[in-house]
């Protein structure tokens, strides 16, 4: 953690130091002030993401569990990424012909999926297709995100749920390799599971799997 926190925190001295040096421009002062303002925030919203992360793994994260339909939680997300999907020309395929209840903080749920989706369209080619299937199956709730990106080695695919953790070039281009083990550690917080399918060159299918309603 230390060691990702380094860079964006010495971004934001270095950015304070240069606000408060006596300068005539007032708009070069305003610009290194807004930025800083905006490494702040990026600070921030990692350690959030670490304690959020910290709470689920050991149990501690307040789940406000109620029965609802994942579908309708899907169409939400959707709906956040439809605008950056269409920046890079990439369809989103919506593949839930029926509701799919399952017992879950919805808010929280909503979280893995944002995630789920976000790290497809990051890593899918421009022109590419992301499919969200949610379907019931044997007293299970299951969610699929498939995208046709470059794919995960083998060898990195048990890794890529890990703090931190950054795979080959094909898929880190940015982020901190935090969004994936958010995504675990709510998962299992409710008592599912989360696992990956993926060869190179032959995209990525991340599949949920959830206790239905009660």
């Amino acid at each position: 953690m230390a060691h990702d926190l380094r860079t964006p925190i010495t971004r934001l001295r270095g950015i304070s130091e240069m606000a408060l040096r006596d300068s005539p421009d007032a708009v070069k002062t305003r610009d290194a002030l807004a930025d800083s303002v905006e490494e702040s925030d990026r600070v921030l919203a990692i350690l959030n993401t670490m304690l959020d992360v910290a709470e689920a793994e050991s149990g501690l994260m307040k789940l406000n569990r109620e029965n609802a339909d994942l579908c309708a939680i899907i169409s939400e997300v959707i709906d956040l990424y439809e605008y950056v999907a269409e920046e890079k020309k990439i369809k989103l395929v919506k593949n839930c012909p029926e509701p799919v209840p399952a017992n879950i903080d919805r808010n929280r749920m909503r979280q893995v999926f944002a995630n789920l989706l976000d790290n497809a369209i990051k890593y899918t080619p421009e022109g590419g297709n992301v499919e969200i299937r949610a379907f019931s199956q044997n007293g299970k709730a299951l969610v699929e995100f498939i995208d046709n990106g470059p794919g995960i080695p083998v060898e990195e695919q048990s890794r890529i749920w890990e703090r931190l953790f950054r795979g080959d070039k094909s898929r880190s281009q940015r982020g901190l390799g935090l969004g994936l083990s958010l995504v675990k550690a709510i998962v299992e917080a409710h008592g599912g599971t989360v696992a990956v399918q993926s060869e190179l060159d032959k995209g990525a299918k991340f599949k949920i799997a959830l206790e239905r309603k009660t």
